[in-house]
């Protein structure tokens, strides 16, 4: 006797539509705000330097940043208030392999050494994501972009039972140098390692010298 099986939904001809759907840039926003893993938020901030604090009144839309110069010196400076833009990222392969190896305590995926994603990368190139990447396109060493540790926070615990939670990873550069910045990827190490997401920013920009971009990237799971 012929036994038939139904194909799971996300193989099925409506689930690749749904599939298709979600990639697209009001899909990945229906599935942040559903909670689907995978589907997280990157948002930035870029606050335009002004002048250094000599103690004067603000005017307004300024406010206060402290600038750490290579040197060690640390200076105040009057910024402009920054606007937040935001988009939403793809998780790579290598991404779910670093989910699985740190959820079953080995390594899986054909990935190395997995840890925390807990560290940013920039970028000026705008990118296309492919599920195969596994390095961000043109990531910036120079002008104050090199890759650097996040500070995480922002959980929210999950509403219902299967609910989804979320948390932030959360990174300020300061531009030593005029640089145009377009895309992010977070990665388990500060060098190569393994990257988990990477996205374009809502829009490219350039950054002046002691202009700061604050990348906030929101996590579902």
């Amino acid at each position: 006797m012929n036994m038939q099986t139904k194909a799971p939904m996300q193989y099925s001809p409506a689930g690749q539509i749904i599939k298709r759907f979600l990639h697209t840039k009001i899909g990945a926003f229906i599935g942040f705000h559903l909670g689907v893993s995978g589907f997280n938020r990157i948002e930035t901030k870029i606050a335009r330097f002004q002048r250094y604090w000599l103690g004067e009144i603000l005017k307004k839309g300024e406010f206060l940043q402290t600038i750490e110069r290579e040197n060690g010196e640390i200076l105040t400076g009057v910024y402009k208030l920054p606007k937040t833009r935001v988009a939403f990222n793809s998780r790579v392969d290598a991404g779910a392999a670093i989910t699985a190896s740190l959820m079953s305590g080995s390594t899986l995926g054909g990935i190395s050494s997995p840890a925390a994603p807990k560290f940013i990368a920039v970028s000026p190139t705008t990118l296309t994501p492919a599920k195969g990447d596994t390095t961000l396109s043109g990531e910036l060493a120079v002008n104050g972009f090199t890759r650097a540790a996040a500070t995480a926070g922002g959980y929210v615990t999950p509403a219902s039972l299967d609910g989804a939670a979320s948390f932030t990873q959360t990174k300020t550069f300061t531009a030593t140098g005029t640089q145009t910045v377009a895309s992010a990827a977070l990665f388990d190490a500060s060098s190569t390692g393994n990257m988990f997401v990477e996205g374009n920013f809502a829009s490219s920009a350039t950054l002046s010298t002691n202009d700061t971009l604050t990348v906030t990237w929101t996590v579902n799971h």
